[in-house]
């Protein structure tokens, strides 16, 4: 078992100051290393100077980071003295030389000096945290390091660079460079401090921490990830903005060991000792279908090698606590093709083989009619009960995610090694509601107590610190497609801060019939509309638009092309049961070849079939 890091120790002179243990001060509460810095002030680790500042950017001398090691890791005190030329009795940091040289933290130079006023470069640091580890006890794994810079890392750090990059002690830099000579501040020694103490993997009962870098740029990974279609609500019904987007993709906008953290908690093992009865007694009680399924839970783990507590969180998250029309069952009949297809009043004569089929998963289940493609997939993948729903759902999700190395929610949701490509939702939250339903089980069942956990956090070449989460108002995109098309109430309509009626508080006026406004952008079915001074969201069911033309509401894009032709240039996109605005002649009425319309897409003439539209 590894050795556990002690969170106390003598407090020290110097650098390490005497000032209250609470990270109140203002100029760290904003910082990016705020929660790694507030632990370590926390548990009097590091420590502010008389003004109550803790200087996060300021940069980290050679005997200042012996001494944070010295308190991180309690060293015994030592009744040997130092040996360094350069290191004086009297000298605020001749102790901690002392306890860190004679436990083998620290080497001096070839002339027999510490040099403990200069800067620590990240080489000399990777060099300290490595022989902190072999104190510990903790044995570390070398896997080759691929930085652009690594002809620079000197040959006596090298070996050491690359035990504590693979432990995740260390990250690379922007541009993939892992830049040896850089200085160490403040914020970024308490966060390699923060990683050390959690990084014991006990047998039973303990966390493990790693961090995978990934080549792509943060800015263009939201960028794609933005352009992806993603969605505020878990209907899929309202496009989230990039600013909600950047929020939930960026690692750490959630704080470690936070229920918000299990998204990266690896899902690629058993859950041993797990009790049937307790599951069905503290977990599945009153979940409908699921009710009394704990074994087919745990045995679905077993078979297949996955964490079986996040197979009851992403069964419970989207069956509505097994409550949904897939987990009940949906019948599924057979046409004249041979082709799968959900039972309505209308087709059932038709069809053969009919079956009900249980989804637990909601593999296949798509926004644009998640009952219809989930039932269907579930029936050509035989899942007649809701045990074979549970089990054989569970194959698949870790034949095509976790076996290809989409082994945690997050890497599920967003895919950080190829952005966009073979993502398991589109619910910006998606990863984060089911760990906070992980985190609750494991909490709820005692499991986090008797079961290593191993969290792998992603990290972006060109990361910046943490984003705040968007308030409501900002959290929806704007598609601009429709701008410059007006509109007039149909009815007394309030217009809102954001498009959500759930809300009474986002209520910002009322229009009284027939009040015309300028419509600015449109999403999920509202549009932004400004009148008289004020930009607010109203529903277009009680909107009339002088122009507009509503695309039919099936499962296609409506594509705006620059001539009346199927082959003519494509100029982009409008999503079903969206708004375009219709060109007019003179008279008002819409112009048009053909079947083509002529419209307005995004200040360009161009032209849609008329097969895909309705007038509004």
């Amino acid at each position: 078992m590894k050795r556990k890091f002690p969170l106390y120790g003598a407090v020290l002179a110097g650098m390490l100051y005497l000032a209250p243990t609470t990270a109140s001060a203002e100029d760290i509460s904003k910082h990016w290393a705020y929660h790694e810095m507030n632990y370590l002030i926390t548990n009097d680790l590091m420590k502010g100077d008389e003004f109550g500042n803790y200087r996060p950017n300021d940069a980290v001398t050679r005997a200042e980071f012996a001494a944070f090691l010295v308190r991180t890791l309690n060293l015994p005190a030592s009744s040997s003295q130092a040996t360094f030329s350069d290191v004086k009795k009297g000298d605020w940091y001749y102790g901690v030389i002392e306890q860190a040289s004679y436990h083998g933290l620290i080497k001096g130079d070839e002339q027999g000096k510490f040099n403990p006023n200069a800067h620590i470069n990240r080489q000399e640091m990777a060099a300290m945290l490595k022989r902190a580890l072999n104190y510990q006890n903790i044995n570390t794994s070398s896997s080759p390091i691929n930085f652009s810079d690594n002809a620079r890392i000197a040959k006596w750090a090298y070996a050491d660079v690359q035990a504590v990059v693979t432990s995740g002690l260390l990250v690379g830099k922007p541009n993939n460079q892992f830049a040896p000579l850089a200085q160490t501040t403040r914020a970024e020694a308490a966060t390699v401090l923060y990683r050390l103490i959690h990084l014991e993997a006990p047998e039973t009962g303990g966390k493990q921490y790693t961090t995978t870098n990934y080549s792509s740029d943060y800015s263009s990974v939201v960028k794609k990830q933005t352009a992806n279609n993603p969605k505020v609500d878990g209907a899929g019904i309202f496009t989230a903005s990039d600013a909600l987007v950047s929020y939930y993709v960026h690692p750490k906008s959630v704080m470690q060991d936070s229920p918000s953290f299990y998204q990266f908690l690896k899902l690629s093992t058993v859950v041993n000792n797990l009790s049937a009865k307790e599951i069905n007694e503290k977990v599945l009680v009153n979940k409908g279908s699921l009710a009394g399924m704990a074994d087919a839970f745990i045995q679905a783990g077993v078979d297949n090698n996955v964490n079986a507590i996040y197979l009851l969180s992403h069964a419970l998250h989207e069956t509505a606590n097994g409550a949904s029309a897939l987990i009940k069952g949906i019948e599924v009949g057979l046409d004249s093709s041979g082709k799968p297809v959900m039972v309505t009043l209308e087709n059932r004569d038709s069809l053969t083989e009919i079956k009900k089929t249980y989804n637990a998963y909601g593999i296949g289940a798509i926004d644009a009619d998640a009952n219809k493609y989930g039932a269907e997939r579930a029936y050509t993948n035989g899942w007649f009960t809701v045990q074979d729903a549970i089990i054989g759902g569970a194959q698949f999700v870790k034949d095509q995610y976790i076996s290809k190395g989409q082994d945690t929610l997050y890497k599920m949701r967003w895919n950080p090694e190829n952005p966009t490509v073979h993502q398991y939702a589109t619910h910006v939250m998606w990863a984060v509601i089911q760990a906070k339903k992980i985190y609750d089980i494991y909490e709820l069942i005692g499991a986090h107590t008797t079961t290593n956990l191993v969290f792998d956090v992603p990290a972006y070449q060109g990361q910046p610190s943490a984003p705040s989460l968007p308030n409501a108002t900002k959290q929806y995109a704007l598609d601009p497609y429709i701008a410059g098309a007006t509109g007039k109430a149909t009815t007394n309509l309030n217009m809102r801060t954001y498009p959500n009626t759930a809300d009474a508080a986002s209520i910002m006026t009322n229009l009284p019939k027939d009040t015309s406004f300028k419509v600015l952008g449109e999403n999920g079915g509202w549009f932004k509309v400004s009148v008289n001074g004020q930009e607010g969201w109203v529903f277009d069911d009680y909107v009339q638009l002088e122009n507009g033309l509503q695309i039919v509401n099936m499962n296609i894009t409506l594509n705006v092309r620059s001539e009346p032709s199927t082959t003519a240039t494509i100029l982009g996109t409008v999503k079903p049961n969206g708004f375009i605005i219709g060109a007019v002649d003179d008279k008002g009425e819409f112009v048009k070849n053909g079947a083509w319309y002529q419209v307005i897409y995004n200040g360009k003439t161009g032209w849609v079939h008329g097969d895909y539209i309705v007038k509004k």
